[in-house]
């Protein structure tokens, strides 16, 4: 306030306060009433002892009630915002601390630790707002005849729950010590029988039973600290900076994650190309003021001192198989229960594994099961899954992801490895994507797919698999891997690629793909993404000579490279890739519709292992779509005289383009059945099979019999092994 105004509102109290003997209320006084009136901001506190003693004791009017009251005399509507206001983020505990007992606890401090709290954290404070509430909007919804006091006292239990919800969104439920977990959990009955069941009767047995599920919990269990997420927050915001120009983040999408946290425990299912999408994903949450989740982690990364780090920072581990280890399972399941039963949010990569090849890997539902059971049984009263795809313009493990590709053995992670990685740091990497699908909340899902009640466990992890598909975002390393792979293997010159690309991507936006927003400056962007291929020696020079436009190339040893970044859009494109071979095979001039989407189902069945369809009850809808595209595209045209289709001399020139994304894996199911041919590998075991096929792989590319070195592939060859079995 200016000091003029400040002087007569003190000079107004001082006399009001020496003629009545108490401070003047604005209520009684009518400016409150005229304040709400004329449209001006006010601020109440819901929860304050004094106010409830004026109220309670002095039969003074409730502040909801009075502007209950000022609403039924007034047109305009009255808007309650609840407002939260932290200054930290530690989460409530159940169990109070000696602090709490002398300087009252977090929610309810007392003087000194107020200003504790303020001066320590005033930096850091965060206020955030609750949907608004519309008074009159209320009123009309109430009976008539209902007492004012009534719905002021039901008002405010309706704005505390909204802040209180909103509170558990930003820190979480109130937490139980990791002794509280272990002892409920370990006492459950179904543990309990399971034990006894095993010890058969055995009293020494069910001894070293119970200290097995003891240490079974220790291997499995969190134990959540703030210190080391507030640790963590610090030194990755550090390294971001060092090795990435940016995160991208979905911010419409999460502000929709945030609101869809109320209904229940968020069930975050991220793709998984990186290690580092343990950590990105987190703090990004952190970073936008959102309880993080519970981390399911491979028993690989329990290593030291990582494993303590992570476990604080709230990861669990699980082990990649439950495949004789009933007890362990029962343990695991139950400790599930229980972190959903107290509505922590989880996560959890529903591929199993780090996607070695760019594309998504294939739903695995074993820990999909386990959360639909604890839903079924009441644990929580809904589940609220956030598909999410995290992307890189450049992935740090490439290198290592290649060599497993053309058959090399998967590394163990272990401390040395840490110190390996710093050669990280002196590297770019370009911007983090992450991008949030709608949420799904499984009430409303089993309720809407009653039909699917026997198979709904598979059918749902397919339906959360295409969801991160449709959100995962085109790089413009995706874009003109996948350009340059189609069309332009031998080389070519910038506008060759340049219009191969643009071909691309309007075809992604025709079909509404999420792009970066850097494409929206589509030469520059192409120009760019060349410069760092080049400058990453991915793609090789003919400098210009004598007028002549420099031509560019790639060996093609580093294609393996592009083939990674191709796949992680190639799902955009494979129903309109397999109609694009059909059409281009055979020697008929014309192709009937039949035809083509026999070709198409016959493709599809052969990449089921390979591939999550987008197509919905119809089988051939991406088919159908595909010569939908095509033929407006003008690739091909409709025989009048027997309704088949014929290819366009523009058709001969583009449809190559598609085809050629498929490419890579029909040559790679070649190789395979080449392989399974030769009599004496129907016997061999799987890892002998693969060798084979390796060797084969590598001897036909030579000799001319494939055009693509990236079809040797081990991920590709174990596929097509499981289709031939």
């Amino acid at each position: 306030l200016p000091l003029s105004q400040l002087i007569r509102v003190l000079k107004f109290y001082l006399g009001f306060f020496f003629k009545h003997g108490r401070l003047p209320s604005p209520f009684k006084t009518g400016f409150f009433k005229d304040a709400i009136q004329q449209g001006t901001a006010s601020l109440l506190c819901l929860v304050d002892p004094k106010v409830f003693a004026k109220h309670f004791i002095h039969e003074e009017k409730d502040h909801l009630h009075f502007l209950l009251s000022i609403q039924k005399d007034m047109e305009k509507p009255i808007y309650i915002i609840p407002q939260l206001i932290l200054y930290k983020k530690t989460p409530e505990k159940d169990h109070p601390k000696l602090l709490d007992v002398f300087f009252g606890f977090k929610e309810n401090p007392g003087v000194i630790r107020k200003i504790a709290l303020f001066f320590r954290h005033h930096r850091h404070a965060f206020i955030d707002f609750a949907r608004p509430l519309n008074l009159k909007a209320y009123l009309e919804s109430q009976p008539p005849a209902r007492p004012m006091e009534e719905m002021a006292t039901e008002l405010r239990n309706m704005l505390i729950e909204s802040i209180d919800m909103q509170k558990r969104v930003i820190l979480g439920p109130v937490m139980k010590s990791r002794q509280q977990q272990k002892e409920k959990v370990l006492k459950d009955p179904e543990i309990t029988t399971t034990i006894e069941h095993l010890a058969d009767g055995n009293a020494k047995n069910i001894k070293q039973l119970r200290k097995d599920a003891g240490e079974y919990f220790d291997e499995i269990a969190a134990d959540y600290n703030i210190a080391y997420v507030q640790f963590f927050h610090i030194a990755l915001n550090w390294l971001w900076k060092k090795i990435f120009e940016g995160i991208d983040v979905d911010l419409e999408n999460l502000a929709i994650v945030r609101e869809s946290a109320r209904k229940g425990p968020v069930i975050y299912i991220p793709s998984h190309k990186s290690h580092i999408d343990y950590l990105v994903l987190n703090d990004v949450l952190y970073e936008h003021h959102m309880h993080i989740p519970r981390v399911a982690a491979g028993k690989n990364l329990a290593f030291w001192p990582m494993g303590h780090i992570f476990r604080k920072s709230g990861a669990f581990f699980i082990r990649r198989t439950f495949k004789g280890a009933r007890l362990y399972a029962q343990v695991f399941t139950r400790y599930i229960k229980e972190l959903l039963e107290e509505g922590h949010p989880l996560e959890f990569y529903i591929e199993g594994g780090r996607s070695r090849s760019g594309k998504l890997i294939l739903p695995k539902i074993g820990f999909l099961s386990i959360l639909l059971q604890a839903y079924k049984e009441g644990y929580c009263d809904d589940l609220v899954f956030v598909p999410a795809s995290i992307s890189y313009d450049r992935i740090m493990e490439e290198k290592s992801y290649l060599k497993e590709l053309g058959g090399s053995e998967k590394k163990k992670e272990s401390f040395k490895q840490i110190f390996k990685a710093r050669r990280f740091l002196k590297r770019r990497y370009g911007k983090i994507y992450i991008q949030f699908s709608q949420p799904i909340s499984i009430k409303e899902y089993l309720q809407q797919n009653k039909d699917l009640e026997e198979d709904n466990n598979r059918q749902l992890a397919f339906h959360l698999i295409k969801a991160i598909n449709k959100v995962t975002i085109v790089t413009p390393l995706a874009l003109i891997a996948s350009a340059i792979l189609t069309k332009h293997r031998r080389g070519f010159h910038v506008n060759e690629l340049t219009d191969t690309a643009e071909i691309l991507l309007r075809f992604l936006r025709t079909y509404e793909a999420p792009t970066a927003t850097t494409l929206n400056h589509f030469e520059r962007t192409v120009g760019e993404t060349l410069t760092l291929l080049v400058n990453r020696k991915v793609v090789n020079l003919l400098e210009d000579v004598d007028g002549e436009e420099t031509f560019y190339y790639v060996d093609e040893d580093k294609k393996r490279e592009l083939e990674y970044y191709k796949n992680s859009i190639i799902h955009c494109f494979i129903p309109h890739a397999f109609v694009a071979v059909s059409l281009l095979t055979g020697t008929e001039e014309t192709r009937s519709e039949k035809a083509i989407l026999e070709d198409y189902a016959f493709l599809k069945r052969l990449f089921k292992n390979e591939f999550v369809y987008d197509d919905g009850k119809d089988i051939n809808e991406g088919g159908n779509n595909a010569i939908g595209y095509f033929l407006d595209s003008a690739f091909i045209i409709r025989v009048h005289t027997n309704g088949e289709y014929k290819l366009t001399r523009l058709g001969f020139d583009k449809l190559p383009i598609w085809a050629a994304l498929a490419k890579t894996f029909l040559e790679s199911y070649w190789i395979a059945t080449r392989s399974f041919i030769q009599r004496e590998n129907k016997s061999k075991k799987k890892v002998d099979l693969l060798k084979n096929m390796n060797y084969l792989g590598l001897r036909f590319h030579k000799m001319g019999l494939i055009d693509h070195l990236e079809a040797v592939s081990r991920i590709n060859f174990s596929n097509a092994i499981s289709f031939i079995n």
